[in-house]
C-alpha cells in the first residue's frame, strides 16, 4: 500500500489534535512528505509554502473551514487534488463542493476502506509530466524541469516562477499573483521580474513564456503530450 504514494506529498488539515496525530503517523509511512495544519488558515499557508500534491482537509474547522479553504486554493490552482472529510453529510456543503473539482467527499471516520481508494484516485489523476514543447517538460514528482532529459539548472525564483506558470498554464498569471506567491512579503519591482523572465527565456525553448501587456504572463504549451 505505501509504495503507491511514496513519490507524493500530502497536506493534512484536522482541528482535532488526537485524530490529527494518529493519521499523521500513518501518512508518514505512506508519503514522501507530510504537512499538517489545525485549521484552514494554517492549511492555506502550508499549501502556499509547500505545494503538496494532495490536500486532505476536515470541513468544520475554526478560522476557515474546508470549503472556504478549497475555494481560496482553487482561485490559484486548478490542479492540486483536494479531498474533504466530514463527520456528517450536509447537503449545503455538498452543493458548494460540486463547483470545487474535489476528488472525494469522505464521511468520517477515515478508514482504509474509504480513504485509500480516494488517495489512489487522486494520484492516478496527477500528471507525472507536463510537456511544454518537444523535449521540455515539468516533472510533478520532483517539481523540476527537464530539457532533453537533462535537469534544468534554475535559481529558486526562476523555479518558483516557472512552476507557477505551469500550474496555471491555461490562465494569465498577473503581476500581483506573481508578487504574492514568489516574492511573499518582499517588494517586487517590474524590473526585477523582467530580469528573471529574461534569464528564464535564455534557458528554455523560445516563445514558451508569453507576455500579456500590463497584466502578467502566460505559459504557451505547444504539444499535447503527458
Amino acid at each position: 500500500m505505501t509504495n503507491k504514494f511514496k513519490n507524493f506529498s500530502i497536506l493534512y488539515i484536522e482541528d482535532d489534535d488526537g485524530i490529527r496525530d494518529i493519521n499523521f503517523s500513518m501518512f508518514k509511512r505512506m508519503f514522501k512528505n507530510v504537512y499538517i495544519a489545525s485549521n484552514g488558515e494554517e492549511g492555506y499557508k502550508s499549501y502556499i509554502e509547500n505545494k503538496p500534491n494532495i490536500i486532505l482537509t476536515d470541513i468544520k474547522m475554526p478560522i476557515m473551514d474546508g470549503i472556504e479553504l478549497s475555494k481560496k486554493i482553487r482561485e490559484k490552482d486548478e490542479n492540486v487534488k483536494i479531498i474533504i472529510a466530514t463527520a456528517y453529510c450536509d447537503e449545503k456543503y455538498l452543493l458548494e463542493a460540486v463547483e470545487l473539482n474535489l476528488e472525494r467527499f469522505l464521511i468520517k471516520p477515515l478508514t482504509n476502506r474509504n480513504l485509500i481508494p480516494a488517495l489512489e484516485k487522486a494520484i492516478k489523476k496527477i500528471h507525472q509530466k507536463i510537456y511544454l514543447c518537444e523535449n521540455f517538460y515539468f516533472d510533478y514528482l520532483d517539481s523540476q524541469f527537464y530539457l532533453e532529459n537533462n535537469l534544468l539548472a534554475l535559481s529558486k525564483k526562476e523555479l518558483l516562477l516557472l512552476s507557477l506558470l505551469v500550474k496555471q498554464h491555461n490562465k494569465i498569471v498577473s503581476y500581483e499573483q506573481i508578487e504574492d506567491e514568489i516574492w511573499g512579503y518582499e517588494y517586487m519591482s517590474l524590473k526585477s521580474l523582467r530580469t528573471i523572465i529574461g534569464l528564464l527565456r535564455k534557458k528554455i525553448p523560445k516563445k514558451t513564456i508569453k507576455n500579456i501587456s500590463n497584466i502578467g504572463y502566460k505559459l504557451e504549451i505547444t504539444i499535447d503530450k503527458y
